[in-house]
This record gives C-alpha cells, structure tokens and sequence, in this order.
C-alpha cells in the first residue's frame, strides 16, 4: 500500500471532520463544526498532515501538543504523535501500513529520537497495531478524560 502524507489542506479537514466512526470508537468522532475543525487543524502548532492513498484522503496525523491526553507525564523528550484513520478502513488490517508511514514521516520530519503515542486501555486495536510497530509500553496513567469507557491510557513509545 502507497500512501503519503501532506501537510493539511482546508478541504482535507472538510472531509475528515464529518467522518463517523462505530460505537465504542465514536468517541474518536470530530464534533467540532466545519470552520471550528479547519481552523484548529490548520494551525501550525498542531502540524497535521493528511494520509492519501492515491487521491483518496484514507487518514490524517497530528504531531506533538494535540496527541496528548490530560494527566499524562510527557516532561521526558520525545514527540507525540496522533493517527486517525478513515472509518470504513479501520480494523482492515492494514493499521500497519498506516502506522509505518506515519512513523517514517515523522522520523524524515522531525528531530525528535524518541516517538510517544497515548492510547485508551480499551482500544486494544489500537495497542495491537501500535505495539506490533514496535513501540513499548512505558506508563499507563489515569486521566480525567475518559474514552471508550475508560479514563486509563497507555503510553507507549519507539525510540
């Protein structure tokens, strides 16, 4: 499977923002309206880029401060790193390839060494895919967040 990434275009947002996603994972739901979504995206801060698969937009990525949940400790060096990937394509398996060109990406991108991605506890579709790229679980934490009906997140990392 071919994909790239993009920085984030106004469109792209336009078409990720409405997408919707299966109970227990439609907490991953955007619920912010149009314009509200494009502005946060496109800002430079969160450094999103956009997965396509030939012309078809198939995911998006965000870098660093908007992958991270309240109440874990990221005080250590490392970038973080959020994936959401386009609802009929999800439990397909093909997370792998998601994952590996998001890590490429960032790795081409971005000086950080270390690569940090916080998950649900009960999103062990996620833990599977991310842990079988080869990121390790350092820390699992309690959040005032809750997702999937849980508020324990797993951090893991790929050094």
């Amino acid at each position: 499977m071919k994909l790239e990434l993009r920085p984030v275009t106004d469109e792209d947002v336009r078409v990720f923002a409405v997408w919707r996603y299966d109970p227990p994972y439609d907490v991953y739901d955007i619920t912010m309206e149009s314009d509200d979504a494009v502005a946060y995206f496109l800002d430079p801060d969160v450094h999103c880029h956009t997965l396509v698969h030939g012309d078809d937009v198939v995911g998006y990525c965000t870098f660093g401060h908007d992958a991270r949940v309240p109440g874990g400790d990221y005080d250590t060096d490392g970038l973080d790193v959020g994936l959401g990937i386009k609802p009929p394509f999800t439990g397909s398996g093909n997370g792998e390839h998601y994952v590996a060109a998001v890590v490429a990406h960032a790795r081409a991108t971005f000086e950080h060494r270390r690569l940090r991605v916080t998950i649900a506890s009960d999103n062990e579709r996620a833990l599977r895919v991310w842990s079988g790229a080869g990121f390790i679980e350092v820390v699992r934490f309690v959040s005032p967040r809750t997702v999937m009906g849980t508020n324990e997140f797993v951090i893991l990392e790929l050094t």
